[in-house]
């Protein structure tokens, strides 16, 4: 094999690997980011829960406290009750008393159906913080072993962008400058083996001239269809 094409093949298996490492990389960010995002989505509907808990609970202090003012007035009506003077103020009186009762009697319901709500609403405000909190939990596990990954990815990505640099040296510019050429025009592989006379990159048949000067690995030969530069398989 041409030695030029020998460490050409060497600088082609480094520049796959980097790829692949470079495009695992790029995936796990993104994989935190969605679960950061589902954790938040998680948190928010969480939060909202706990908001409409609260909004009922001041509701319910609200009407308590409406309520025991209107206790209050109906005593002090009754007490005044006591010191009328005529049949149509003690009736007029006696109105007013049934009718603040009855309303406090609304409002005593409807303080109950907000207690039966609150109690609902917290065993589901309970469920779902204890669910939030194993998601979490779940989220922080994950992010650290992503973590831990794109940490693997980037150690690797390093040794072999540092292999790939020492190797570089060894290459002529015009075979660097020619494989870079090729790399680009054919998705990355610039380089292939012929195997029983046939190119590995496109397939197709070789004359039996160029497959004899593959074999020699005295000059560079590239595939005529293709391109790629070729080299003997058993020469590796």
């Amino acid at each position: 094999m041409h030695p030029q094409v020998n460490v050409l093949v060497k600088l082609q298996d480094l520049d796959l690997s980097i790829g692949m490492i470079e495009e695992g990389k790029e995936n796990y960010p993104q994989k935190i980011q969605l679960l950061m995002e589902k954790l938040e989505e998680e948190r928010g509907l969480t939060d909202l829960e706990k908001d409409r808990f609260k909004e009922l609970q001041r509701n319910r202090r609200q009407e308590e406290m409406m309520l025991e003012t209107e206790i209050q007035r109906i005593a002090k009506s009754e007490e005044k009750l006591l010191l009328v003077k005529t049949n149509k103020e003690y009736q007029a009186a006696l109105k007013e008393i049934a009718l603040a009762k009855e309303s406090n009697s609304e409002r005593e319901e409807k303080v109950l159906n907000i207690l039966e709500k609150l109690d609902v609403l917290g065993r589901e405000v309970g469920k779902r913080e204890r669910d939030f909190d194993a998601m979490s939990k779940k989220f922080n596990k994950e992010k650290s072993e992503l973590k831990k990954k794109l940490k693997g990815f980037e150690r690797q990505l390093a040794e072999k962008t540092e292999d790939r640099e020492k190797l570089l040296p060894q290459i002529e510019p015009k075979m660097l400058q020619l494989y870079e050429k090729i790399k680009k025009g054919r998705q990355g592989i610039a380089i292939v083996p012929a195997r029983d006379g046939f190119c590995q990159g496109c397939n197709l048949g070789m004359p039996p001239q160029l497959s004899n000067e593959v074999q020699k690995g005295v000059d560079i030969v590239v595939c005529p269809n293709c391109n790629r530069i070729l080299y003997w398989e058993n020469n590796l």
